[in-house]
């Protein structure tokens, strides 16, 4: 897999425009602003991911063996999950009772609570990967 600006240009933005549509269905006074806020929230978190983070790791990654789809697809949806962590710690710092401390530790939170937040960075780091992989894979020789 090479290098392709078209692939960072166009795969981070497919997350986002799905988002912001669901997100702008909820009940409001102008759906068009809720769009533009999400998707632009949206794009803040992609592009900041895919080219701090997902570029570099490919990069590497490619040094030591060669690039396939799945594992690609697998680097994201590992990244996807890297990136909720900081999203984690501050939710799970806002779990105390009566605003205390949390009960228990990261670690239990993660396995009891992340999964009803952390699914849209698994799968946004996947489709985004995926996307990618698509966009920036070499043409097919006839």
């Amino acid at each position: 897999m090479r290098f392709s600006w078209k692939a960072i240009l166009l795969a981070p933005l497919l997350v986002p425009v799905i988002a912001g549509l669901i997100l702008a269905t909820a009940p409001s006074q102008n759906r068009l602003l809720a769009f533009l806020f999400f998707f632009a929230l949206g794009c803040v978190f992609s592009y900041g991911a895919s080219v701090v983070l997902f570029l570099p790791c490919l990069f590497v990654l490619s040094r030591f063996t060669r690039l396939t789809a799945w594992l690609a697809s697998l680097v994201g949806m590992v990244l996807g999950m890297a990136a909720y962590v900081p999203l984690g710690w501050q939710s799970y710092l806002a779990t105390g009772d009566n605003s205390g401390p949390p009960s228990g530790s990261f670690a239990q939170y993660l396995w009891r609570d992340s999964w009803s937040e952390s699914w849209l960075f698994y799968l946004g780091g996947l489709v985004t990967a995926t996307v990618y992989w698509l966009l920036a894979r070499p043409p097919a020789e006839k």
